[in-house]
């Protein structure tokens, strides 16, 4: 369960806007914006979400000892 919680945090926070501290690098140059990436992040989260499901079916299946 922490690593799933783990994925979906590491995803949305190297896709967040983050503000450059300097000022002249900050008007320059900070051209990101999430909107222009937010159907990439959701095919992403999806996906994510899909391997994290069928991994859980796999462990469900396995036998116990």
């Amino acid at each position: 369960m922490k690593a799933r919680f783990f994925s979906f945090t590491w995803i949305l926070d190297q896709y967040k806007e983050k503000t450059p501290k300097d000022p002249t690098i900050a008007k320059l140059f900070n051209t990101y914006k999430f909107a222009d990436y937010k159907e990439h992040v959701i095919d992403l989260l999806q996906r994510v979400c899909t391997v994290s499901v069928k991994t859980m079916e796999i462990i469900q299946q396995m036998p116990t000892e």
